[in-house]
């Protein structure tokens, strides 16, 4: 996790040290390791480092080379070998060279088809003197964040918003249409908008070009799936234990001890164990493995101690417990809105803060996580599959097992969901537009007819993902790594974890692993109807069994709702005193006052969805008050981003 800038002055003016000095500033937090920058004349490049990995420890950025070639890089390659045995001729490249070396070297080989060969989670860019070209290049997921925008006479980038914005000739706007989207439950026709009005995000496995004469966006690379068949479910499980193995190692590859962010659920517990599986077997090439977890109450319905246990006991290990901080989200929670820089906030944020925190104090920068498993690894659709292979009683064998591994969810719910999906995978295309008129759900009343109006308009032109593949199964789970709010999501963690001088990992976003998965059949993933069989099966003899057969996760609603019932003063002192989202005409203030008791008494529910709408609502008028000085309370920027030191190189 490194951040980077840079300015391309086309009209042929000089960049002014002084302001991309500037601008890099603004992204201290994401390198404490030291800062460069490489100007010549109307281009400059700017790099804060954070030193992550072994061969990045003597590492300096900007990347130069004599025949005019200037690299700026934020990230890992886990094709590391391939790309040594692509370039093994190339003039001072070594094992030992960082992956910024390889980079620059790959475009030396191959050009502007150079993204092709790179594999791990980065963003880059690269300016090319010769050719008066620059190139902006996002992984194949889009874990790493980079946008762009442009001035009259410039282009920018950078790996965060607030960094363009710091630009003299940036002016910080709402963008309406994004706002509407996201605050309203819809997904926007434009997938690379931000919140902010003028400035994109590069599209996951993309490359942008910029030259003198335009600027054109392509898709570098996608999921190719050819179907895949094994002999037997062992077989499947050991093909799949490979690529989880594979995940978990790339991302270990640390020169500082590795954190694992660990609850004792079935996913983030797999990654624990097989992290310490790989120290144990490379104790000399693997740094030690850190496990941290939330300190719940005691036989509350998210302690889950028990299964933190089984792993100590089975590894020898002792698993750090974070006391939990106050519940809620209003410590600091305007720093947080200023880092994510968008409209959101984490109902259980104060608990959080302290957790990165924790990590960062025990020496670790990378944190690996099990999000997104839930969604990549129990996806329902491949019961449509079985659907149109007439296999009908296997298919409601499958519902009935559902219920018995997740005894925590009503039965109900899958049969729900199966029904949704079968619409959903046969519907003609052009009746896809008044099918989502009609599912659009209600927003809260306090939002204003306008931006309504603006969320409902984007409906029917949502993109649809995936049709290019053979399965609803495969097609499910290229939806959710496609998605642009699991996108944003990415973005928003990386952003977080950057404030703590730390690096997220997911080992489940592994593109290889994604691959594989969508190439077998949806049943062989959840064998028998148990959910995340697969990941199960694979294993066993790595995971404590009482792990391995869990029927049930924490749940965190009574946790999210005391939160919000302690934060509620606060929010309604917030909102009440020249509310910014008023004064934008985003909130109807007569209807929000009426609405809000109403809402604050649904949270005693069993249900966290009042807590989430006025998560959302909070979210909007911080960040609206962070960047756009309105409001009751203004900031410009936390006290910690106001003067930046700047480091030697």
């Amino acid at each position: 996790m490194s951040g980077i800038v840079g300015i391309w002055n086309r009209a042929g003016a000089p960049v002014s040290p002084a302001l991309l000095t500037s601008l890099n500033r603004t992204l201290t937090h994401r390198g404490p390791d030291g800062a460069g920058q490489w100007i010549k004349g109307p281009v400059g490049l700017a790099c804060q480092l954070l030193r992550a990995t072994p061969e990045s420890i003597a590492e300096t950025q900007p990347v130069v080379h004599p025949s005019g070639l200037a690299l700026v890089f934020d990230g890992r390659l886990d094709n590391r070998d391939e790309i040594l045995r692509k370039i093994h001729d190339v003039p001072d490249i070594t094992a030992q060279s960082p992956d910024s070396d390889l980079a620059l070297a790959l475009y030396q080989r191959y050009g502007e088809r150079f993204a092709e060969h790179l594999a791990g989670d980065f963003a880059l860019a690269l300016y090319d003197l010769n050719h008066r070209t620059l190139l902006l290049v996002r992984d194949a997921l889009g874990i790493r964040p980079l946008y762009y925008t442009f001035t009259r006479h410039s282009v920018l980038f950078a790996s965060e918003i607030k960094t363009l914005l710091a630009h003299p000739q940036v002016t910080a706007r709402p963008n309406d249409d994004m706002l509407a989207c996201y605050l309203l439950g819809s997904r926007p026709e434009d997938t690379s908008m931000t919140c902010f009005q003028g400035i994109a995000s590069l599209l996951p496995a993309h490359i942008a070009r910029i030259s003198s004469d335009g600027f054109s966006i392509r898709q570098y690379w996608d999921f190719s799936v050819t179907e895949q068949r094994f002999d037997s479910f062992q077989d499947y499980a050991d093909a799949f234990r490979h690529h989880f193995s594979n995940a978990v190692r790339r991302r270990m590859r640390s020169a500082q001890p590795v954190a694992v962010s660990v609850s004792g659920g079935l996913d983030s517990s797999s990654i624990l164990c097989m992290a310490e599986t790989l120290r144990r077997s490379s104790p000399a090439a693997v740094q030690p493995v850190v496990g941290f977890s939330y300190l719940s109450p005691a036989g509350s319905p998210s302690d889950e101690k028990e299964f933190l246990v089984e792993i100590e006991h089975r590894y020898d290990v002792a698993i750090e417990r974070v006391p939990p901080g106050r519940p809620g989200m209003m410590n600091g929670c305007r720093e947080a809105v200023w880092h994510i820089e968008a409209p959101f906030l984490d109902q259980q944020w104060n608990t959080m803060h302290g957790f990165f925190h924790a990590a960062q104090q025990r020496g670790t920068r990378v944190m690996l996580t099990g999000h997104w498993a839930d969604q990549v690894l129990f996806s329902q659709a491949y019961l449509v599959d079985l659907f149109r292979q007439l296999r009908w009683r296997e298919l409601a064998s499958h519902l009935r097992e559902f219920g018995r591994w997740m005894t925590d969810v009503d039965p109900r719910f899958f049969r729900q969901r199966f029904g949704l999906d079968l619409i959903k995978y046969h519907v003609p295309r052009m009746l896809v537009p008044h099918l989502r008129r009609l599912r659009a759900g209600q927003p809260p009343a306090w939002y204003t007819n306008a931006i309504r109006q603006l969320a409902r308009q984007h409906v029917p032109r949502q993109p649809i993902l995936g049709t290019h593949l053979p399965t609803a199964h495969a097609r499910s789970l290229y939806e959710e790594v496609r998605s642009s709010y699991q996108v944003r999501c990415m973005e928003w963690n990386n952003k977080i974890a950057a404030m703590h001088r730390l690096e997220m990992a997911f080992p489940f976003l592994d593109r290889d692993l994604l691959s594989f998965l969508m190439s077998i059949p949806g049943e062989i993933q959840t064998r028998n109807g148990v959910p995340k069989g697969l990941l199960r099966e694979a294993m066993r003899g790595i995971l404590p069994d009482p792990i391995v057969n869990r029927t049930w996760k924490a749940d965190f609603t009574q946790v999210v709702n005391e939160g919000m019932l302690l934060d509620y003063p606060q929010l309604i002192d917030c909102l009440e005193s020249d509310s910014a989202a008023v004064q934008w005409g985003y909130l109807d203030n007569g209807i929000m006052r009426t609405l809000l008791p109403k809402f604050r008494r649904q949270l005693h529910s069993r249900t966290a969805e009042a807590a989430w709408t006025l998560s959302d609502l909070l979210g909007l008028e911080l960040w609206l008050q962070v960047f756009f000085n309105t409001g009751s309370r203004p900031l410009s920027k936390p006290v910690r981003e106001q003067q930046p030191a700047i480091l030697a190189s």
